[in-house]
């Protein structure tokens, strides 16, 4: 199975979910900033990355995990990844997952700063605070979807 969790950017709550289902990030209470800021794409990607699949790594079971940002089309992935199973009979099963429901108000006013304005100075900081905060809903739905598939 492919898991694909996404959120607006791609770059913040979709990454700290996938690196908790791919075991990047343990489950144990909330990681240091400096764990956060190594995850790969974290506070990364940019508006030519949206819409682009982005592989993060496998599950213990084997399944395939990625990442992608889709701006504010949160039902547009969905819809898009069934059109084109459907057009080319593809059997492959996938899971969609929108992770932007972790996300509090510090994580999307950071995001914004970092990403949107260009501030990763300001920014970063702010999301930082943010992600440490939101880390038990982050863990719950990685936990969730990895019991799913």
């Amino acid at each position: 199975m492919i898991v694909i969790y996404h959120c607006y950017g791609g770059t913040h709550s979709s990454v700290m979910t996938a690196a908790v289902h791919t075991g990047h990030l343990s489950t144990e209470g909330p990681p240091s900033n400096g764990d956060i800021k190594r995850l790969p794409y974290f506070d990364r990607m940019d508006g030519k990355d949206l819409g682009k699949l982005c592989y993060y790594g496998q599950d213990e079971k084997g399944n395939q995990v990625y990442i992608m940002g889709r701006k504010s089309f949160s039902e547009s992935p969905e819809f898009v990844f069934r059109s084109l199973q459907k057009l080319y009979n593809a059997e492959q099963t996938y899971k969609l997952v929108n992770s932007a429901r972790t996300l509090n108000w510090q994580m999307k006013l950071g995001g914004y700063i970092s990403r949107g304005l260009g501030y990763k100075r300001i920014g970063l900081p702010i999301v930082l605070w943010g992600a440490r905060k939101a880390y038990p809903r982050v863990v719950s739905l990685a936990e969730s979807i990895k019991k799913e598939v």
